[in-house]
């Protein structure tokens, strides 16, 4: 069985919708597309011994796997696999990993009992259990120089070119297509690119983030979009569907919402419906740009060791050294961009969504890894592109910084801190021993002040609520 995207003018030997015998030459050529698929792919093989699932390039929207009793269960979604799940089955180096800020991407997840399926890995089921395998380390490119002679204009148009060349991998249909318009680097060069070729047909969207910055972005929105030529916009405010809400997803429907889903899921998810309700199918998104800024060290170089932030319990400190142990070899696309899908996609799955990342795809990886590093420095690359496009400068190099830090930490000083002080000790990261109580309750007290006493505690104090958020809800 195979399930895989759509790849434009790609021949296929995968034509039946029922089962057809076949030759063992064939079937081996069949297998031969699937390890040479370009797109998202995922194969299923069932024979006497039991069952092998492979996955190809991408990783696009993560699948996990859970064996039991000769059983073998999969979803996109991790909490539709709760019922192999309880508190006491946690991934102590996962956690560790999320509360300190250095979340790393391989086979295991936040519960030994449940595995997920990374890039080009492979995994076998059979009465006995299950077994995953990683793939050869990925060969990454190291950055190089341009070729005397190549002025700007020159690179700004390979670039457009390689784009365009990448959105036309897939069958997409416009007018049932969004593209992410943050107004960020990433996503404004590929709406862009997809806009040009599709005239007045792609949907552009966003959050918006409101606060100081907010009318600058809604500002240089609305300029490239009048610019270059969308379909009717869709926004969401961030600010109406705060974090942690009392009524919003992660609290109504813990059951289903996973720790490791969007932070911002609430107003994600308004956005997602939002799409849904003008037939989207399809959000093309800028997951992975940030590989046209980064320079490889030339041995790929592990992570450093993190810190702990003072809540931290024993048993977190005492795995610090362990951050870079059991993870996937180097994987084809940035590991940085397949943990952010793995955040984004599950939601946008469940209300019908599939997510394209084409700052993923290995023509776009390579291409970056190759950049020069001057053209790296600050996006430089991306930033030229706007500007031939004839953007203003404000759009090209916007004054202020835009993100949801003030929508966070609000959420945090109002909604986290209320929850963790009804809670007190009693959470399952405390008496695991991941978090220590008393820092944990001062920080709280901190944070409880006002929106801004919030801002140094805010990613820990709302991973630490949304972890227990999940595990009460087991």
């Amino acid at each position: 069985m195979v399930m895989r995207e759509r790849a434009t003018g790609r021949p296929s030997l995968l034509r039946s919708f029922s089962p057809t015998r076949v030759d063992s030459e064939v079937y081996g050529r069949m297998l031969t597309e699937c390890r040479d698929w370009p797109l998202q792919s995922v194969w299923i093989e069932a024979g006497p011994r039991g069952l092998r699932i492979q996955t190809g390039l991408g990783g696009v929207c993560p699948l996990y796997l859970a064996h039991r009793d000769g059983r073998l269960d999969a979803s996109w979604q991790l909490m539709e696999l709760r019922a192999h799940l309880t508190p006491k089955h946690l991934e102590e180096r996962e956690v560790m990993r999320l509360l300190t800020g250095h979340p790393r991407y391989g086979h295991d997840t936040l519960f030994t009992t449940i595995k997920r399926l990374s890039e080009r890995s492979t995994a076998y089921a059979d009465a006995a259990g299950l077994r995953m395998d990683y793939p050869v380390a990925a060969e990454h490119a190291q950055p190089s120089a341009l070729a005397d002679g190549t002025e700007e204009h020159a690179l700004v148009d390979a670039f457009e070119t390689l784009t365009s060349h990448v959105h036309a991998k897939r069958a997409i249909t416009p007018k049932r297509t969004a593209a992410q318009l943050s107004g960020g680097m990433d996503s404004t060069n590929l709406a862009i690119s997809l806009a040009l070729a599709h005239p007045g047909a792609i949907t552009p969207c966003a959050l918006l983030i409101g606060g100081d910055a907010g009318p600058q972005q809604e500002a240089r929105r609305r300029t490239v979009i009048e610019q270059t030529g969308f379909a009717a916009d869709v926004t969401v405010s961030a600010t109406a569907h705060p974090a942690l809400f009392p009524h919003g997803l992660r609290r109504s429907r813990a059951k289903v919402i996973s720790p490791l889903d969007e932070p911002h899921l609430e107003a994600a998810d308004a956005l997602a419906q939002a799409l849904r309700s003008r037939d989207i199918h399809t959000v093309v998104a800028g997951f992975g740009g940030d590989e046209v800024a980064r320079v490889r060290r030339p041995d790929g170089g592990p992570a450093l060791t993190p810190t702990a932030p003072t809540w931290c319990g024993e048993r977190v400190r005492d795995l610090l050294g362990e951050v870079n142990t059991s993870i996937a070899p180097a994987t084809v696309a940035p590991e940085t961009a397949l943990i952010a899908l793995e955040v984004a996609t599950p939601l946008l799955a469940r209300r019908g969504l599939w997510a394209l990342a084409p700052f993923t795809d290995p023509d776009m990886v390579r291409f970056g890894q190759r950049l020069p590093v001057a053209w790296k420095a600050d996006k430089r690359l991306l930033h030229r592109r706007l500007a031939a496009r004839g953007l203003p400068e404000d759009v090209v190099n916007p004054p202020q910084r835009e993100n949801f830090g003030h929508v966070m930490n609000r959420a945090v000083h109002t909604y986290a801190t209320r929850l963790l002080r009804g809670w007190g000790r009693d959470l399952h990261l405390i008496e695991q021993g991941f978090v220590d109580a008393a820092a944990l309750a001062e920080a709280v007290e901190r944070a409880a002040v006002s929106a801004q006493d919030a801002a140094p505690y805010r990613t820990g104090l709302f991973l630490i609520t949304a972890v227990e958020l999940a595990l009460r809800a087991l």
